[in-house]
């Protein structure tokens, strides 16, 4: 699913009017007759019992907002409505829907600058339809006061529609007092891109998606560079590698997996099973001597090759010809003779696709100059926040992150997996890709170990590098999801993810 501009998302509406040949009241009360539909399914219960605030704006979101007003009347919801007269000029479907409003007597009255602010029930339902997706600056500080007052009363809950108040769309904000706390938020289509990111998670709430009637043909054609990860986009993925019946383990690849130190063999045992649980045909995992008996007893299925050291790794070497992809880092340690021997392994390896994990990471943010040796289009790094800090600095705003993401991306021509909620993926030509799956429940140690083991599993069977990172990423935080709804994200595992890996295939077959 392509996240969209607000000037896209424009277009998108006009093209939805001119091809249909209606207006845009109509599609106003298109947009809200969805809002109205998922308030009825999610609060049917309550609706006539508690009433609602609904604060509008001048323009088409207060339009959206004072249609939804009259249908909630009409169900027979108390409804008290607040024009929020911040300008002075009034958009064609406000003024229609105004005038709708107003002939069937609903409560309606104008909160004027300098005023004092309005007594609410806090014990009410406040739907937010100030500001929609065009706000680009920052507003006056009698309205910020009023944002601020807003968010103070403890009401049921706060719905914003398509956007919540204040939040600008395309670039960071300074003063996050300015924008409204929404509960939920109903937005128009595609998810925004401020949905995504961390610095906003207080404010947008739960975010739902309204379907308004574009035309996919239409949204096709429009070129973005970010992307939301849906179950329809894994699909396309998934079904290009479906198994054959007369296929064998040599169909589905080999893999080797190199990492673990004394105390961290854990890490490897995740990753192997994870790829075994994901489908690889074959793999070697690479440890320390220490850690023979441990993978042996642990993962019978994988082929164990140890190094000469007995507590770290000192010397990688991928003697079998065969081998299709690399996964590297896990548990590792950043002891001088591992340092030096990855970076020999980077210098004699410009070929194999590998993934490059935790300690792996961390060994790179040392010297930089050895992601100039890193296969291009073939490398995947998969690090955390606080692991691509290291690797390149901190960053002021969450917008600044993205930029440093897609900057090292193209640079250096390799993948970068940002892992978090919606982790977010980075492409050699500047694309992000945000993940839809995964709870707070997964942040837990391990889990990225097992996303490691997933991704290194896709690779060697024939994915690529931008289809394994997707579908790495959906696959995980889908198995994850399985888990919590059975266990609760409190007592989520690394083990857990692995254990429902298979019910996640399972689910996107569907």
């Amino acid at each position: 699913m392509k996240i969209l501009s607000s000037n896209q998302i424009r277009k998108a509406d006009q093209h939805c009017i001119d091809s249909e040949s209606i207006s845009y009241t109509k599609l106003m009360e298109r947009a809200a007759k969805g809002c109205f539909d998922w308030i009825i399914h999610n609060k049917c219960f309550k609706i006539r019992k508690i009433p609602f605030i609904i604060l509008v704006g001048n323009g088409n979101n207060g339009g959206d907002g004072l249609s939804l007003s009259y249908m909630l009347h009409l169900y027979g919801a108390t409804v008290s409505v607040y024009v929020v007269n911040i300008t002075n000029h009034f958009s064609n479907g406000f003024l229609i829907n105004k005038n709708k409003i107003l002939q069937h007597k609903i409560n309606l009255k104008t909160i004027n600058e300098g005023e004092k602010f309005p007594s609410f029930d806090q014990r009410s339902y406040l739907i937010d339809a100030i500001f929609g997706i065009g706000l680009n600056r920052i507003i006056h500080q009698y309205w910020r006061s009023f944002f601020r007052y807003i968010n103070d009363i403890k009401f049921q809950e706060i719905i914003s529609i398509d956007i919540p108040s204040g939040l600008f769309m395309e670039k960071n904000h300074d003063n996050f007092e300015e924008i409204i706390k929404a509960t939920h938020t109903l937005t128009f289509q595609v998810p925004k891109l401020p949905f995504l990111l961390p610095n906003y998670e207080d404010y947008v709430g739960n975010w739902h998606l309204i379907n308004i009637g574009w035309k996919n043909d239409f949204i096709e054609k429009m070129k973005t560079e970010n992307f939301y990860i849906d179950n329809e986009f894994i699909h396309t993925i998934y079904k290009k590698k479906t198994r054959k019946k007369f296929s064998h383990k040599g169909n589905y690849g080999y893999g080797i997996i190199i990492g673990g130190s004394f105390g961290m063999i854990g890490s490897i045992v995740l990753s192997a099973i994870a790829s075994f649980r994901t489908g690889i045909g074959k793999l070697s995992v690479y440890v320390p001597s220490c850690g023979y008996n441990i993978i042996q007893n642990s993962i019978p299925e994988s082929i164990v090759d140890i190094d000469k050291e007995k507590h770290w790794i000192s010397n990688i070497s991928i003697s079998n010809k065969n081998i299709n992809a690399v996964g590297i880092g896990m548990g590792m340690g950043i002891h001088p003779k591992t340092r030096y021997a990855l970076e020999s392994f980077l210098l004699k390896n410009n070929q194999l696709p590998m993934v490059i994990d935790a300690d792996g990471i961390n060994i790179l943010s040392y010297k930089l100059k050895l992601l100039d040796l890193l296969p291009k289009e073939k490398t995947i790094l998969t690090p955390h926040p606080k692991e691509f800090k290291r690797l390149c600095r901190p960053w002021k705003n969450d917008y600044e992150k993205l930029h440093l993401l897609k900057k090292m991306s193209t640079k250096h021509k390799i993948f970068i997996v940002l892992k978090g909620a919606h982790s977010v993926i980075s492409t050699p030509n500047g694309n992000l890709y945000f993940n839809s799956t995964g709870n707070p429940g997964m942040a837990t140690s391990g889990s990225g170990d097992v996303l490691t083991g997933i991704i290194v599993s896709l690779l060697s069977q024939g994915f690529s590098p931008k289809e394994s990172c997707i579908m790495g990423v959906y696959l995980h935080g889908l198995a994850g999801d399985i888990a919590s709804e059975k266990l609760s994200n409190e007592s989520l595992i690394a083990n857990d993810i692995i254990d429902h890996i298979g019910d996640a295939y399972l689910k996107i077959r569907i």
